[in-house]
């Protein structure tokens, strides 16, 4: 059973300004899809989305299920790869689906990588995309699942993350794509200027004041759980997502699409 209150799509909207950034850029942020939203084939999700007229489209980790693909969530990265420039970041559960021991369905891995041979959109396993003429940088952290406990915490340190994904070049406005917003001292140590994250799926269940309640591996207020957040001179924006699993129901926690302003802060005077 899947259960929703207060359920509706909701656009969260942030500006962002650098010098570095040489070229005013709209992206949409997306993640944690799980297959949700898409019997349709995802054309309302789609819709919706191109109603913003984004530049590029980020997916932060698990559009799909560790096990399972579902035939509307691929209609709907097709509509976006028709449409705009997308960069896919892994997530856990990409990584379960394609590395996984326990994968249940071959057919599910089969369509999901042929739908990514046939839109051309590569799903980025720590590696960087640099956006032309506009002085930015993505770059796509996977980390083993072993960084996924379902009980603790495992530490990233600064030398594991330019292990995965070198050393930042600061010639550029740096965004992470990092799916887990625990580690968010390491991704500010490593001194990327914004993070976009997700999992938390807003803590499932949001108490007013309190913020999440719990996270999809049964851990209780989790402290990224949605929002903004700043530390040294990162911002790290962590969407409350777009689907379920694990805990099927979201209380007083829509659902997700967010919208990322990046300008230059060279045209204004900032």
């Amino acid at each position: 059973m899947r259960l929703y209150f207060r359920s509706g799509l909701e656009i969260s909207r942030y500006n962002i300004y650098s010098d570095k950034i040489l070229k005013d850029t709209r992206l949409a942020v997306i993640a944690d899809l799980h297959n949700c939203m898409c019997e349709d084939g995802g054309r309302q999700l789609f819709n919706v989305i191109e109603s913003q007229k984004p530049d590029i489209i980020l997916i932060a980790g698990d559009l799909v299920d560790g096990s399972c693909v579902s035939e509307g969530t691929m209609q709907l990265l097709e509509r976006l790869a028709g449409s705009f420039k997308v960069i896919y970041g892994m997530g856990n559960h990409e990584r379960k689906l394609i590395f996984g021991s326990h994968r249940k369905s071959s057919r599910s891995v089969r369509l999901f990588r042929e739908t990514l041979k046939k839109t051309g959109v590569r799903l980025l396993s720590n590696k960087s995309r640099i956006i032309e003429d506009s002085g930015i940088r993505v770059t796509c952290l996977d980390l083993p699942l072993s960084y996924f406990p379902r009980m603790g915490h495992r530490p990233l340190g600064y030398r594991k993350m330019t292990e995965l994904i070198g050393e930042p070049d600061t010639s550029f406005y740096n965004i992470l794509i990092a799916h887990d917003p625990l580690h968010f001292k390491s991704y500010s140590d490593y001194g990327s200027e914004l993070i976009v994250s997700g999992h938390l799926h807003g803590g499932v269940i949001r108490l007013p004041g309190l913020g999440g309640l719990i996270s999809p591996e049964l851990k209780l207020f989790p402290k990224y759980d949605a929002g903004e957040y700043r530390r040294k001179g990162s911002r790290m924006l962590v969407t409350k997502g777009l689907g379920m699993h694990t805990i099927h129901v979201r209380i007083n926690n829509p659902t997700e699409l967010m919208i990322v302003e990046l300008h230059s802060s060279l045209q204004d005077g900032r």
